[in-house]
């Protein structure tokens, strides 16, 4: 009868890369299996030796083992200096870690599979300063509306370093993302007609590529692209080489978001190249490039989840592996290698900012849980709403650990940023950092009650403003206020005599 050590008996369901990870941890992973016969072998029985424990666990204050490290720094710098500078809220990106995300991201996937670009994805994180850095690393853009082209244009990426996807382009943004030689990639039959018909009018021959959805992800990621296995994909490939104004050079998809198993990735890479090849013997096209999108997960961990993210989040390597492995055994069934597309956006930013915030009040709510009201709500980092963020206090004052409900400056029951949290006791004024906020948290951010603050960019050089905090006047200077509406009481107001439109 085969035997190994004893384990626990409870069954946990994890991705199989956490599982690897988690065989590497385990000493019976390294034991033979062993049989009744083979007893003989075993080393003999020794009864356990017990020892007084002079100091540990038992001296240490009720709740000491679950203290969590404080973090008197950011990137670097003190965090009761950035607060008396640039005040509280307070978004910190650390310029060293986010170069170092995309290094490592670019290693992986380049050891793996050499013709590989990495297309930024804007819309994680709109800030300026975060895309600018992203290219000087070498990353292209990669684009999901006609502001974030500008974005990139704005910044000196050229319109044929750009990725151009999404559910909905205007008639100028394809225009101009056909006259700037953007890969575009084609999302939809309306669409499909859309860019046959500008490239016509244009008189241009429009490389473009066809983003797919499959049965990889539950749910399933259906709301954008053509339908594999029900035949769209195959017809709307169809249609492209049959048009003259279009070449099909490439297929795209993304499985989905903050998907911590890289096996999906390598089920879809697999779907890609089947399909690939089968449009290059059919229809005789060249895919020159297929591009598996983004969707690569965090240590940020998940709401409801029983593992945190750090226990189940796979590496860069292990993705990059996942994904360019069936690209290396099939290689040789394209024309030519193809280019492999990669849109990262949570995989480097997230972990790269920072929220520091002040706790403004303290009170005990029904139970004996605490609520400690702080000044960072769900407006700037919506990112609460799914994810349990690590935090840290400033400074560990000795109190003992309490339960908290983390609650913003929001007059919303809904402004919660942490359900429940363990801390030394809190006072108002005692600062915290809230942990791996750099993926959606200014993108989808807004001003509601309080107005967005400072963000700043950390490095050894300094700390640098990169958008300053919003005033009352740069949220209401859009407005307009009609002549009629204008009166003793309004005629004060700055919005009084402007041109109305």
């Amino acid at each position: 009868m085969k035997m190994r050590p004893p384990w626990n008996p409870c069954p946990v369901l994890l991705p199989a890369c956490s599982f690897r990870r988690l065989l590497k941890m385990s000493s019976w992973h390294d034991y033979p299996p062993t049989t009744m016969s083979e007893d003989q072998n075993q080393p003999p029985y020794a009864s356990p030796e017990l020892y007084g424990l002079p100091s540990g666990v038992t001296e240490r204050a009720p709740g000491a083992e679950r203290r969590i490290e404080a973090q008197a720094k950011v990137a670097g710098h003190a965090v009761t200096e950035l607060v008396e500078r640039f005040g509280s809220p307070l978004y910190v990106i650390d310029e060293e870690s986010l170069r170092g995300a995309y290094r490592r991201l670019s290693s992986a996937f380049r050891e793996e599979w050499p013709d590989t670009i990495i297309g930024s994805s804007v819309k994680t994180n709109y800030l300026s300063a975060v895309q600018a850095i992203l290219r000087s690393e070498g990353a292209w853009g990669e684009v999901v509306s006609g502001f974030e082209y500008r974005l990139c244009r704005d910044l000196g990426i050229p319109g044929n370093e750009i990725l151009f996807n999404g559910p909905w382009k205007t008639d100028d943004d394809i225009r101009l993302a056909i006259e700037e030689g953007a890969t575009i990639n084609l999302d939809g039959d309306d669409e499909l007609e859309r860019v046959i018909r500008h490239a016509r009018d244009m008189g241009r021959v429009v490389p473009v590529g066809l983003r797919l959805n499959m049965q990889v992800n539950y749910p399933p990621w259906d709301k954008f692209g053509f339908k594999l296995e029900s035949g769209h994909a195959l017809e709307a490939a169809r249609l492209v080489t049959a048009a003259p104004e279009l070449e099909l050079c490439g297929l795209h998809m993304h499985v989905g978001t903050y998907i911590p198993d890289p096996g999906f990735y390598g089920r879809a890479v697999e779907s890609l190249i089947a399909f690939g090849t089968r449009l290059e013997r059919e229809l005789d096209c060249t895919i020159a490039h297929l591009d598996i999108g983004g969707g690569y997960a965090t240590r940020n961990t998940l709401h409801d989840t029983m593992l945190p993210g750090e226990a189940i989040t796979a590496t860069a390597e292990e993705y990059a592996a996942a994904i360019c492995g069936p690209l290396r055994r099939a290689a040789r069934q394209f024309k030519k290698k193809p280019r492999l597309f990669i849109e990262p956006g949570r995989i480097l930013v997230d972990e790269a900012a920072s929220m520091i915030t002040t706790v403004r009040a303290v009170k005990r709510m029904a139970g004996q849980q605490k609520a400690a009201l702080i000044d960072c709500g769900v407006h700037i980092l919506p990112t609460s709403w799914w994810y349990d963020h690590e935090l840290r206090p400033v400074e560990d004052k000795g109190g003992a650990i309490e339960d908290y409900r983390l609650v913003g400056p929001l007059c919303m029951q809904i402004d919660v940023v942490r359900k429940s949290v363990e801390l030394p006791a809190l006072t108002a004024g005692d600062l915290l950092v809230i942990q791996d906020v750099g993926a959606y948290n200014f993108s989808q951010s807004m001003q509601f009650i309080y107005m967005r603050p400072n963000y700043v960019l950390a490095n050894a050089s300094g700390v640098e403003l990169i958008r300053e905090a919003e005033s009352d006047e740069y949220v209401r200077t859009p407005e307009r206020l009609p002549a009629h509406l204008i009166n003793d009481e309004t005629s004060g107001s700055f919005l009084a005599g402007r041109d109305a439109r």
